[in-house]
């Protein structure tokens, strides 16, 4: 296998410096992902094993400085499927974790348009769009695949407005949040996500060929223009057996808290 970076491209780590090898090791491999990262996307890694015996160090260590790249959403990984370079400008906030981060970056995930027709709305989405009595609401409903297999089911609805704007191909190849950029176009919009468990009735198991009853994943979410007008709601539902979701954030400790807070080292005097 040809990895995206090879153990021997890199320099030997540096024992003596005052900086932890892990964050010297994720220097080198970002320093490399960052220099050619469109080309390299969705390319292995080695492995923590290989990697912590070619520099003679713990894989804690090579654990720790995948964590760092991780966060800072220059790789994605997989239990029991390895660790990949990320697609450029792939972010691990979790707002759009659930639309970007569903497989390794070398994993492809299908789309097939199940319909689009114009409905009555409910309640509560009449409210959230504001719109008139009578006037009706576009329903799109999608399901989602990789290897063929099935594993999420979509059911998103837009004002007819926006609606207009998406063709069959554009929703039949993209993920939610990018036709919702389209629609927000130039400016800053906003998504409010809500996840839960539930469980999956007569409709739900069906579409996704599992048991009724069986756990899935819902992923509530509407996404808002610049101006804090709704442009879309919908909520998507993965297969519980199928869906494995994960993300590394830093955690600081108090007294580094403390620190940045006030801007002075530790054992620093006021005045120093």
């Amino acid at each position: 296998m040809q990895f995206a970076i090879e153990l021997d491209e890199l320099d030997a780590l540096d024992t003596s410096s005052h900086v932890p090898l892990y964050a010297q090791l994720a220097d080198a491999l970002s320093t490399r992902i960052r220099a050619a990262h469109k080309e390299l996307a969705g390319r292995a890694l080695p492995s923590e094993s290989d990697t912590a015996a070619y520099f003679k160090i713990s894989r804690p260590t090579v654990r720790q400085a995948m964590g760092q790249l991780l966060s800072q959403g220059l790789i994605v990984r997989g239990r029991g499927r390895g660790t990949f370079v990320a697609p450029p400008g792939v972010s691990r906030h979790l707002g759009r974790a659930f639309e970007f981060d569903l497989l390794p970056a070398n994993q492809i995930v299908k789309f097939r348009l199940l319909s689009r027709e114009l409905v009555a709305p409910s309640s509560e989405l009449r409210e959230l769009f504001s719109l008139r009595p009578q006037e009706k609401i576009e329903r799109i409903t999608r399901l989602r695949l990789h290897d063929d297999q099935v594993f999420g089911f979509e059911e998103r609805y837009l004002p007819i407005e926006y609606s207009s704007q998406m063709s069959d191909r554009t929703l039949s190849s993209e993920v939610g949040v990018q036709f919702a950029r389209r629609l927000i176009d130039g400016g800053v919009g906003r998504v409010h996500f809500r996840v839960r468990a539930i469980l999956a009735d007569a409709r739900s198991a069906r579409l996704l060929k599992m048991k009724k009853g069986a756990a899935l994943m819902s992923s509530e979410h509407t996404y808002f223009a610049a101006d804090e007008s709704p442009i879309l709601h919908g909520v998507v539902l993965f297969r519980g057996d199928l869906y494995d979701f994960s993300f590394t954030a830093p955690v600081h400790g108090l007294a580094s808290e403390h620190r940045l807070a006030t801007g002075r080292s530790a054992g620093s005097r006021p005045g120093d």
